[in-house]
């Protein structure tokens, strides 16, 4: 059974030049700053409510270093349960 799987199966990669992104905290700032009355904690729910209506609950990118660290994590795991099969 293989745990890490190939390396030419890895998903396909993107750079942010083919996207339009804006970092979270440039968008909390600049959006505090135009509606200053409204508290931060609903602004963050407005943008956490604009992101699931957009992508529809599913994140369509990630950044590439999280493939390497949730790899990382699931070979611990693996190794984990391993260690107590008995064969």
């Amino acid at each position: 059974m293989e745990v890490c799987p190939r390396k030419d199966a890895m998903p396909e990669r993107l750079s942010l030049e083919e996207a339009s992104y804006i970092r979270y905290a440039d968008l909390l700032a600049r959006l505090e700053e135009l509606f200053p009355s409204v508290s931060r904690r609903r602004i963050e729910q407005i943008i956490s409510a604009e992101t699931d209506a957009i992508t529809g609950g599913l994140l369509r990118i990630v950044p590439a270093e999280v493939e390497t660290g949730a790899m990382e994590m699931l070979e611990r795991e693996a190794g984990s349960s391993d260690e107590g099969e008995v064969a």
